[in-house]
Order: C-alpha cells, then structure tokens, then sequence
C-alpha cells in the first residue's frame, strides 16, 4: 500500500533545536482547535536544501511520515517540500 500524507499549510515558524551537538531543523504550523483554541504542528525537516530556502508565512505542502509516542503526534518530512 502506497501512501503519502501531506501536510498542507503556511509556515509559522522556522525553529531549530541542539541536542548533542546535532541541529535539527523544524517547519511549525498553526492549526486552531474546533473550540476556539490553537496548537502548534511540528515538522522535522530532513532535507538540506529546502531548510535552506523555507521561510516564514510561505504557504508549502510537506510530504510527511507520522509516529506517535506517550500520545503525542510526530511528524517527519519524507520527501521535497512543494512551494505553492
């Protein structure tokens, strides 16, 4: 079985994280709740050159893969980001 989730959005927020001397880069998402409130999506990025050229308020679709642990969603990029 093939398939692909994608997560469609505009780009909050570039934030990048240390963690033992390894940067990580994350795309993040505003998704306002069905009661009024707001969470924020992460998305890990793997690709080097489109963590290069992403930027804030661009509206992007990310290939992702998600995984799930203590209940809580990740979400990893699997393929090019595709700018609208």
């Amino acid at each position: 079985m093939n398939t692909k989730l994608i997560l469609n959005g505009q780009v909050y927020a570039i934030a990048k994280k240390n963690f033992k001397d390894e940067e990580t880069t994350y795309a993040q998402f505003l998704n306002k709740t069905e009661n009024g409130g707001v969470e924020v999506l992460q998305v890990k990025l793997t690709d080097k050159s489109d963590i290069t050229t992403l930027k804030e308020a661009m509206p992007v679709k990310i290939p992702v893969k998600v995984s799930q642990y203590n209940g809580k969603l990740f979400f990893t990029q699997v393929d090019a980001v595709i700018k609208q």
